[in-house]
């Protein structure tokens, strides 16, 4: 339907204005280069969700838990095994209601939130723990976009850090699509905060500058978030 006939008799324009920043000159990425990430990032995904169809970190513990079983009754054996599941993730793993918690693993016992677009790293004198796939495949959905929803208010708050990247980027990964509605605005919350801070940038060379337009283009590319995209 052409609706140019209309332009003419419009008496009230709303702007689309989805709340992020226009890139400043020499900041934006390529095409090339966005679709390039979001291909690796494909494969990326494909490689996580085959890992959590064969579910093989809880069969790693599982084999792990055997070595308990002789001192098991044959009747109470799968019950020592699920112990021995839990109290192992237990070890390295805050409760996913515990934000505190989550705070100090993801950056260090010692963070204290404070802006770190300088450069500076998240934490002082502890080092912060990595999303690896031991704490990530023992995740569900709800837990994920929980501590998404941490992460994107620490970002807030605290400003962006490589640590916190490489927690945004896969925690991404990690994301089911379709998208909750939920999980769909911390994602354009994300963008936001990505494409303000990145306005802010005293330099082409910044070296969160790449960091922050990965996380832009996928969710604007990969997370089909068309209207946030950059050409």
């Amino acid at each position: 339907m052409d609706t140019s006939t209309f332009h003419v008799r419009q008496t009230l324009k709303i702007p689309n204005c989805n709340g992020c920043q226009p890139a400043p000159a020499g900041y934006a990425p390529s095409l090339s280069w966005q679709k390039t990430k979001v291909s690796d990032f494909s494969d990326l995904r494909q490689r996580l969700m085959s890992l959590r169809s064969k579910n093989d970190f809880r069969k790693h513990l599982h084999q792990r838990s055997k070595l308990f079983s002789d001192s098991c009754p044959a009747t109470t054996y799968w019950t020592c095994v699920v112990r021995c599941l839990k109290s192992s993730l237990r070890d390295f793993q805050p409760e996913i209601e515990n934000e505190t918690a989550w705070l100090h693993f993801c950056f260090g016992s010692s963070l204290r939130l404070k802006p770190l677009c300088d450069g500076r790293t998240a934490t002082e004198s502890s080092q912060p723990s990595l999303p690896l796939l031991s704490v990530l495949l023992c995740l569900d959905q709800p837990a994920i976009e929980q501590l998404l929803c941490y992460h994107i208010n620490w970002f807030q708050e605290g400003g962006f850090s490589d640590v916190q990247g490489q927690w945004l980027f896969a925690l991404f990964a990690c994301l089911e699509k379709p998208l909750t509605p939920e999980a769909c605005h911390l994602l354009r919350t994300a963008a936001r905060l990505c494409t303000n801070l990145r306005a802010t940038l005293d330099s082409p060379e910044h070296p969160h500058l790449s960091g922050l337009n990965l996380l832009q283009c996928l969710v604007a590319r990969y997370f089909d978030q068309s209207d946030l995209c950059e050409k």
